[in-house]
């Protein structure tokens, strides 16, 4: 399944584009080639770090682990999520000059149907619903790698989930936030009809903001957030037993071949 998806990323890409923004034809036409130059950027250079920090995680995972080695982790897939969003602002950039005013309303639509779930399943019914569902969504990932968990691992589970930091209230305001801070540069790019450099200027802003919030809560509480997450895992998978942990190695393993044999294909 990785392997299937990832050769299929570049159409994966144009078809979520074009859901959110309707692209005319002269702009799928472009945006065909620049997702594929992407594409083989990406495999190129960026799948050997993602095989590495894979086969790092496998050997990691036969013991037990530490907050620190598990912080490490996510520092380096952070590093590797910044170095995709810059590379991707030419192509950003580039196609937001294309872009018409009944398209920024139809991601304004797009925007507003995806609120709506998300405000059904995080801001709406009672305060335990939300938890038992924070659970079960962590339980269902854990269990992808580990398999069934006992008792006592849901029991983790729970307690991290009712002790966590989150706040729905204070994410649905950045959500909101974000959406309109992406349709404010949209716009200026669009209605002042900026160049390429200064549209890739404004894009690589959009990104730093929202990578980055400004606002005390909203950072306050991704930075408590990321220690709580180096915790909660490392204690997690230290309550796993050997035949748990042979599982979770043997899918990490399976990853890294996976990213080696993507790198080898042109």
């Amino acid at each position: 399944m990785v392997r299937l998806g990832y050769d299929q990323a570049d159409f994966v890409a144009r078809w979520w584009l074009d859901r959110h923004l309707d692209l005319n034809a002269e702009q799928t036409r472009w945006i065909k080639p620049e997702l594929q130059m992407f594409h083989a950027w990406h495999r190129q250079t960026q799948l050997p770090n993602y095989a590495d920090i894979v086969a790092t995680v496998a050997r990691q995972s036969q013991a037990d682990i530490t907050p620190e080695q598990t912080c490490d982790t996510i520092d380096e897939a952070t590093e590797q999520l910044d170095t995709l969003l810059n590379r991707a602002v030419p192509l950003l950039a580039g196609l937001a000059r294309q872009l018409e005013p009944a398209q920024l309303r139809h991601l304004k639509r797009h925007f507003a149907e995806e609120d709506r779930e998300w405000r059904e399943k995080w801001l709406e019914g009672s305060a335990e619903q939300r938890l038992r569902r924070r659970s079960d969504d962590w339980q269902e990932r854990a269990e992808g790698y580990y398999g069934r968990l006992n008792r006592e691992q849901k029991d983790f589970i729970l307690r991290a989930v009712q002790s966590s930091s989150w706040q729905p209230q204070i994410s649905w305001e950045r959500r909101m936030m974000r959406q309109q801070a992406i349709l404010v540069t949209l716009e200026k790019i669009q209605t002042q009809k900026l160049l390429q450099a200064a549209a890739e200027e404004e894009i690589t802003g959009l990104i730093d903001r929202s990578m980055r919030p400004s606002d005390t809560r909203f950072s306050s509480m991704q930075q408590r957030l990321q220690k709580e997450a180096c915790v909660n895992l490392a204690g997690l998978h230290n309550l796993t037993n050997t035949e748990q942990r042979a599982r979770a190695h043997k899918k990490l393993l399976t990853y890294e071949r996976d990213f080696k044999q993507l790198m080898a294909k042109r």
